[in-house]
């Protein structure tokens, strides 16, 4: 294995790594693959978790550099069989494409004839929507700092499926609807526009880093999370989430798995394989709810009054009868104004509060299935099964391993 020490600093420029003092001896038949990815956020560490559980396995050695770096003289001294690039590395994908093939990690540059792993952005946004909408908002917008291309992807999908819901999408800062466009953390700008969205509105900040500084500007402005406005971002970057108060709901990306995929691409690379010119998609495992979202904007009292029985019996075994005994009206009654209100009829309602104490006790427990089955009012582990891959797109024992993978990652960063 080749033997590296700590890349240095050129004293000539501090931002870039020098490789002039990099130590090193030949490796016999370890494949070398250059990683360029920086490890300042959860995802990129999770990418890099993923990737080198793959790399270990198959022994290819890996030389990791945060970016900004000299491609060409990496490529030179180093002679790498492939590359990692992630997308915090500018044009350096490209430069490195043409030395030696790459692999592009949470930025897709198929059309430019790279090999490209990234998050199934569109049903990011849609995920977002989805759980905006299960509070009974019906104003929602969004918040991108610079027009990112997993931005512009999420945001899509998101104001999409919001008019497709019939939401009112009200122009979001850096939204392409917006006239004129406005991007950066433009302070007056941002409390300005916070405090024109109509209230109560949900506001999607396509990445929880993002939703650090709406949360900042929403107290200058003097209003509240979530009574006003209610946040939701993506990546569940525990830290991010827990330190916002109140703290982040957010959209989980396995991002261990976007790695394990990009060595998956590696490895044919090295196997002399042709590769796909479509990128490859890493599904969002699901929501992580916190107070951020935490309301129920719904005018309509009667549907309001169900939502909560439901929520507070999920773990019941529940029926539509029961919920309109229980508030009060009639069962045909409450189903149209339960349509009319959520768009949804109460039997999926009760299906869908079900899996989200399914999901609780996957996050947290070691729970047989037939057990969190029991628990989250299904009456076995089949039911439990065929209703979960309906509201959240996997079994839930592919959830329960995305998940805790995701969490332990981020507990070890």
């Amino acid at each position: 294995m080749l033997q590296i020490a700590t890349p240095s600093r050129d004293s000539r420029s501090p931002s870039r790594v020098s490789v002039s003092q990099v130590r090193y001896a030949p490796a016999i038949d370890a494949p070398r693959v250059l990683a360029i990815l920086n490890l300042s956020t959860a995802w990129s560490r999770g990418v890099l978790q993923g990737f080198m559980a793959c790399a270990h396995e198959r022994r290819w050695t890996v030389l990791h550099y945060p970016p900004p770096v000299d491609v060409a003289a990496l490529v030179q001294r180093f002679a790498p069989a492939a590359a990692l690039i992630g997308p915090d590395s500018g044009g350096l994908a490209l430069a490195c494409a043409a030395l030696v093939p790459v692999v592009s990690v949470a930025l897709d540059l198929s059309s430019e004839g790279i090999a490209s792993v990234c998050p199934e952005e569109d049903r990011i946004g849609v995920l977002a929507l989805e759980h905006l909408r299960a509070t009974g908002l019906r104003n929602v917008s969004t918040f991108q700092l610079d027009a990112s291309q997993f931005g512009i992807a999420r945001e899509r999908a998101f104001v999409a499926r919001a008019r497709q819901a019939g939401a009112s999408v009200a122009p979001g800062w850096g939204s392409e609807d917006a006239a004129p466009r406005r991007t950066g953390e433009d302070a007056d700008a941002i409390v300005e526009w916070l405090r024109s969205l109509p209230k109560p509105c949900g506001i999607f900040t396509c990445a929880d880093h993002w939703a650090r500084i709406v949360a900042r500007y929403i107290r200058l402005a003097g209003l509240r999370v979530p009574e006003e406005l209610a946040l939701i971002g993506v990546d569940n970057d525990v830290v991010e989430c827990e330190l916002l108060e109140p703290p982040l709901s957010s959209v989980m990306v396995p991002w261990q798995e976007v790695g394990r995929s990009a060595a998956k691409l590696v490895e044919r690379i090295l196997q002399g394989q042709q590769l796909s010119s479509r990128p490859v998609l890493t599904a969002p495992v699901g929501v992580v709810g916190r107070r951020s979202s935490e309301l129920l904007a719904i005018e309509d009292a009667l549907v309001a009054k169900a939502l909560r029985w439901i929520r507070e019996r999920a773990h019941q075994r529940l029926n539509v009868p029961m919920v309109a005994r229980a508030v009060g009206g009639g069962r045909k009654r409450l189903e149209r104004r339960f349509r009319r209100a959520l768009d949804r009829t109460v039997q999926g309602e009760i299906r869908r509060a079900r899996v989200e104490v399914a999901k609780g006790l996957l996050q947290t427990t070691r729970a047989s299935m037939a057990e969190i089955a029991k628990r989250s009012g299904f009456t076995n582990a089949s039911l439990l099964n065929v209703a979960f891959r309906r509201e959240v797109g996997v079994p839930p024992g592919v959830y329960r391993r995305l998940v805790q993978n995701t969490l332990a990652g981020a507990n070890d960063s």
